[in-house]
């Protein structure tokens, strides 16, 4: 196993000509707006309409013809450009970089500051790249993840009798519940190039919040675990129906630059059935949709974050929960650029479950729900509530499977396995047996969930247990699929539902007054003991024994037999020391059972690691690792770019701001 250090090549300074056009590049300084420090002199920073100063012709906004008569300012921007005109570096410029060496370091390593408040700019950066891009690589790279944790906000308080203002601060309390931070990077291998920016997607929420002094959503699966500070009774208000405001809904779990039958070229997706559209350029929102608005069909309150390609066929495919009392139903639809409006390919019941990814073979669609089901009959998840307030994990329920028949469009096998949970799926493929193996990165119960809140990782002393859960890679394999089938058929009548009325309005009432409605009792009532002991055993093995997230494969091998895994992990000592989170990029073998090649650099702590394959590449392991990574002890942040094959770093580029850490998905987009 190699254990790579960010050893980097000589520093190799960008062109004097943009990677996409031939105009001069003028660096840029980003200056930083942090919404917990924007008051009522400031707020025009959170004005859509602002105008915003942008380099001419620059690959993210449209060309356009700025002509100036102050000579001099033309000469201070020449002198600001990297090159001078015989190709060397401008060295009487000012650096729009430190050197490493000449960085003051911070006493505190920690992850802490990765959970902080983040600022944008509408300015675009130039930076300086350290090491040589991959020549075929040319396009943009997104990342999506929180960029707004706390928002100020000032409340009438009364003090002696008299009424004075006080702040206080509104604080999303789950990793996964800041407000959206995106960034865009351009890259040019071939100019050995990068270009950067980056814009919070929800000023209009932080007005908001700030107004309102918290936020309640009005959806299901709006929060994953915060504190409204609302009161219950905002549940029966009831305003008159308005299309949502393009930046008023947070979409921060994954970022996409196309889906098939949906007009736009950048998508920002959530799990309460949204999908932002961004301006790919300013990466402003444009517009937020529902998927009942792309077909009346998609019905239903929540969606899938992570839906899935299909290269081979060109198919979108993703579903929506249509949530009902005690069991919801999954409708699964497809779209592709041949059936723009899409269409429902099997609905699927099953109780409500937590399920944040799903399994894709070229001939089935599976379905995991695992034991994190929702409590309360699923009125607290239906009127609202945060997902870890709603739901609870039933360590005496099964781990359950759904199989669809993607020919016929229908529900044909259901399997069984122990309880566990998990937040991703690797990837999933049949033999020439058409028995399905599934590849999913496990936890033993849903601790992790918890442990990821914004009080726990900022106070890592305060986490319990002390260290993060660890995950194991397993791969579970669903046999003898034809027998199954004919089970399933004999018995898919012993389906748990539940249609009382009065248990319903029991929980209710429940609920109101303040009731958890959790134990043991509540979930016999609602699945029942043994029910599903007539469904055939999904059988597993540990593929990866070391804790992994957040993991990678070439998508070029997505539902066929594929060999390497890519993903977060621990290094030597993060993995025996207390509060401590992911800090290298591994790369694991799963025919060997093993950890082949790893990254890790002192103090700094990785977010997801996007692979991205070579064009006309042989081997599986042909392609890059793209990496926002956080320097601690510099406190900011740098672009890393990896070879997959070895994890060497082939370039990297220092941001000069820090990204906070972000737990969701980024995506790219290759230019031919």
């Amino acid at each position: 196993m190699t254990d790579t250090k960010s050893e980097v090549p000589a520093v190799s300074l960008a062109g004097d000509e943009h990677p996409l056009t031939e105009e001069p590049i003028t660096p840029s300084i980003a200056i930083a707006t942090d919404p917990l420090e924007a008051d009522e002199t400031s707020r025009n920073v959170w004005d859509d309409d602002r105008e915003e100063r942008h380099s001419p012709n620059h690959p993210l906004e449209a060309a356009t013809l700025s002509v100036s008569e102050d000579n001099g300012e033309w000469e201070q921007q020449q002198e600001r450009t990297l090159l001078d005109e015989e190709g060397r570096p401008n060295v009487s410029r000012t650096p729009s970089a430190l050197s490493l060496q000449d960085t003051k370091l911070d006493t505190d390593t920690s992850h802490v500051k990765g959970f902080q408040n983040a600022g944008d700019s509408s300015e675009i950066t130039d930076l300086i790249v350290q090491g040589e891009i991959p020549n075929w690589l040319t396009g943009e790279h997104f990342t999506i993840g929180p960029g707004t944790y706390d928002v100020k906000y000032t409340r009438k308080v009364e003090i002696d009798g008299l009424l004075q203002s006080a702040t206080s601060i509104f604080t999303f309390g789950h990793w996964f519940d800041g407000l959206p931070l995106v960034n865009r990077f351009d890259l040019n291998g071939q100019r050995n190039t990068i270009t950067y920016r980056n814009r919070l997607t929800c000023r209009r929420l932080i007005e908001k919040v700030r107004d309102h002094h918290g936020y309640a959503p009005k959806h299901p699966a709006g929060l994953f675990k915060t504190n409204s500070n609302q009161t219950v009774l905002v549940k029966f208000i009831k305003s008159a129906p308005k299309a949502s405001k393009p930046d008023a809904e947070p979409c921060g779990a994954r970022v996409l630059p196309s889906i098939p039958g949906i007009d736009g070229r950048l998508f920002c997706q959530n799990m309460a059935n949204h999908i932002q559209e961004l301006d790919p350029f300013d990466l402003k929102p444009t517009r937020v949709l529902c998927w009942n608005e792309v077909n009346p069909a998609f019905k239903g309150y929540n969606s899938c974050p992570n839906g899935q390609f299909d290269v081979e066929s060109g198919e979108y495919i993703n579903f929506t929960m249509e949530i009902g009392y005690r069991t919801t139903a999954y409708h699964f639809f497809s779209l592709s650029d041949r059936n723009p409006k899409g269409s429902v390919i099997a609905s699927v019941t099953a109780p409500t479950g937590y399920v944040n990814s799903f399994a894709l073979t070229r001939k089935h669609i599976i379905l995991v729900i695992f034991p994190l089901l929702a409590n309360s009959a699923a009125v607290k998840y239906a009127w609202n509530e945060s997902i870890l307030d709603s739901f609870s994990f039933y360590p005496n329920e099964p781990t359950l499977f759904y199989v669809v028949s993607r020919a016929n469009g229908q529900h044909v096998a259901t399997y069984r396995s122990d309880p566990c949970f998990a937040f991703h799926h690797i990837n999933a493929f049949e033999d020439e047996r058409d028995n399905i193996f599934i590849d999913i990165v496990t936890y033993p119960d849903a601790t992790i969930a918890h442990q990821l809140t914004t009080e726990n990782l900022r106070n890592p002393a305060s986490m319990e247990p002390r260290r993060l859960a660890c995950s194991e890679v397993r791969r579970y394999k669903l046999g003898h699929i034809e027998e199954a089938k004919s089970i399933f058929a004999a018995n898919n009548t012993m389906v748990p539902s539940t249609s009382s009325v009065t248990s319903r309005v029991s929980s209710m009432l429940g609920y109101l007054r303040g009731n958890s409605n959790t134990d043991e009792e509540q979930r016999v009532g609602a699945i029942g003991s043994g029910w599903h002991s007539w469904m055939p055993t999904a059988s597993y093995e540990k593929r990866v024994e070391p804790s992994l997230e957040l993991p990678q494969v070439n998508p070029n091998y997505k539902m066929q037999k594929y060999t390497y895994m890519y993903g977060l992990g621990f290094s030597a000592t993060s993995a025996i020391t207390d509060g401590r989170i992911w800090d290298s990029i591994v790369k694991a073998d799963l025919d060997t059972k093993s950890i082949v090649a790893s990254w890790h650099e002192d103090h700094c702590y990785p977010s997801e690691a996007v692979f991205i394959p070579r064009p006309g590449a042989i081997r599986e392991d042909e392609g890059v690792l793209i990496s926002v990574v956080m320097d601690s002890a510099r406190a900011t942040s740098f672009l890393l770019i990896l070879d997959a094959s070895t994890l060497q770093v082939a370039a990297r580029a220092e941001l000069n701001t820090l990204i906070p850490l972000s737990f969701a998905h980024g995506s790219y987009r290759l230019r031919n």
